[in-house]
Formats: C-alpha cells, structure tokens, sequence
C-alpha cells in the first residue's frame, strides 16, 4: 500500500548493510538504527548493494531494497552505484541520502533533494593500501562526486574538517554523530580471561596485521594471553592464514559473525577491546565498548580520536610494541 499523503517519503542510498558477508560495517548499522526509531514518522527505503542470497525484506519496520549484482564484490559495487543512481533520478520521493563512497562512484542528480552523509575519506585508505598515486586519484575522485553536493553531513569533526574545503561554495554541511544502543550502558560486565577485536574482518583497514604481530609478541611473555576476533568480511581465510604463520593458534581464535546475544556476551567477558584501525569513518565499536565500560586501545587517528577522547589509551597506527606496551599495561593493571 503507498503511504498517506502526509507521510515524508525518504529513499536512503547505501551500498553497505548489516548483512553484507564483505563490508556490514557501523555506517550500516547506524542506518538501521535511525529508520527503526523513525517508522511511525517517515516512510523510508533503505536501498543497499546485493550480494549472495540478498532479497528485499522488512527487518524490524525498515524496508530494504537490494540493487545491483550479487557477485563478484567488484561488480557488485559498480552495478549498485549504476542502479541506485537511475532510482534516485526517477523515483518518487520526498527526500533522499546518499552515504557517500567512491568506491560506489555516484553522481547526484542536481535537481532532486538529496542529502548526503560522508564516513571518511577513501582517498586515506588507498594511500594505506596501495600507496601516494593510488591515494591522489580517489582525491580527486572523491571532489569531483562532491561537486554536486549542496547539504552534507558528516559523522566526526576530524571527517568534516576534511569535507568542507573539497565543497562547493553555497554547501551546507552539518555534524550528525552515531549512537550506541542504551543496552550497553547497563551490560552487567564479567570480565573473563580475553582480549577482543570485533568488526570487520579487512586486515588493512582494521590493522589486523598489527594486531596479529602484537599478538605473537605478547604472547613469548604472557603463554597465556588469548585473542578472539569475531566478525564478518574478506579477510577471513587470509586472517586464518596468518594465525598459522605467526604460530598464535592457541592464542587467537576467529570466532567469524555472531548473533546479537553472542556479541553482548563477548562484551561482557572481555578484559579489553582493542581497535587498532589505519583509518576509520567513526569508529563504533570504540563507542560501544565505552559504553559498555570495557578498558579500550584504539589507533590514534582522527575520527578514533575524536570518539574516544579520554575513554581509552590511544597508540599509534601500525605500531605493534606500541600496541603490546598499552595492552600489558592494561592486563596488569586489574584496577
């Protein structure tokens, strides 16, 4: 049935989802978690990227409409971005968003209301990933796709310090922070015998190379030191691989995703989050263990840096002895 009139029709353009075996990410739960407190105000359709038995659905009162291929990853991206832009040119709507990614290269239409949302700067991951050139040409990518922009926002003050001097003039951009759910503030906490990493499984972008390395280190003083990984995503076989080679395999266990009530049971019994990320849009999982009054070690980057403030010990990126002093000083401080 179509919504009354009254209702304030919103399309949301987000390649990545909750469900996505290769991304999931904060910016897709930050999605859901706004529509499924919206439902009785607006009429919205949250339009992600397909993959490997995707299908539209309703979860929860939030409608979501998969576009594009289901596979390869590649070609899902590329087709999703070519999808989503034709919808965002012909449907009707009253107002749309766009979260923003050059890696799904989409052009705004100029004569529709569409906002858009900015993470991070995809320009910072390629220069991590693939070096300087890599990261010049998705700058200038990413201005480009922005030239059209006229009402933004962005999730950290480090991101928005980036966006405005790549905007047009005229632009209007707006700081709009993630939220944590209000369960975590009364988790009863029951600290166990282990570290955790909990996100996606992207060894680059999440530093899992530099926590496996810390890992191996660690782990000639304290035999007894133990690591579980859980999430989703592309690394995965790699990331066993590399428990294998660093010789951690009774020190690390790759627990992959887990449900909901796993997740907060993980959070409960865990002696300290660790987030040692080379970039991030926001940084949720700090947020949440935070909340949730975990001890937190998390990179020293921008948007780490502006949700964590005080609430955790900051080491720099890629710094493995750097990440093993901050975690042992943790571990043997119990207070």
């Amino acid at each position: 049935m179509p919504p009354p009139p009254s209702t304030l029709r919103v399309v949301h353009c987000i390649y990545d989802d909750p469900r996505n075996p290769w991304v999931g990410g904060g910016g897709a739960v930050r999605v859901f978690e706004i529509y499924r407190r919206l439902t009785s105000a607006v009429s919205a359709t949250v339009v992600t990227g397909s993959f490997p038995g995707a299908r539209d659905e309703v979860v929860d009162g939030v409608r979501y409409m998969r576009v594009g291929a289901r596979a390869p990853y590649a070609w899902s991206r590329l087709s999703y971005a070519r999808a989503a832009r034709r919808l965002l040119r012909r449907a009707r709507y009253d107002a749309a968003v766009f979260d923003f990614s050059t890696y799904t290269p989409l052009l705004l239409p100029a004569d529709r209301p569409v906002g858009v949302t900015v993470h991070h700067a995809a320009s910072e991951g390629a220069r991590e990933r693939w070096g300087a050139l890599a990261g010049l040409a998705l700058d200038r990518l990413e201005r480009a796709l922005l030239r059209p922009a006229r009402w933004l926002t962005a999730t950290t003050p480090s991101t928005l310090a980036w966006l405005e001097p790549r905007l047009p003039s005229g632009a209007r951009t707006m700081l709009v922070e993630a939220g944590v759910p209000d369960e975590l503030f009364a988790l009863e906490r029951r600290p166990e015998d282990y570290i955790l990493f909990f996100g996606r499984l992207d060894v680059v972008h999440k530093g899992l190379d530099t926590l496996l390395s810390t890992m191996a280190s660690l782990a000639l003083e304290r035999p007894g030191v133990r690591l579980r990984i859980a999430g989703r995503g592309r690394d995965a076989t790699r990331l066993r691989a590399m428990v294998r080679q660093l010789g951690v395999e009774s020190n690390v266990s790759i627990l992959g995703p887990v449900p909901e009530m796993e997740r907060q049971a993980l959070f409960a019994g865990a002696l300290l989050v660790v987030m040692p990320s080379r970039f991030e849009g926001f940084g949720l999982v700090a947020a949440e263990a935070m909340a949730a009054g975990i001890p937190l070690v998390a990179s020293d980057i921008g948007a780490l840096r502006d949700v964590v403030g005080a609430g955790g010990v900051l080491v720099p990126p890629g710094d493995a002895p750097a990440l093993a002093s901050a975690i042992g000083a943790l571990l043997d401080d119990r207070d």
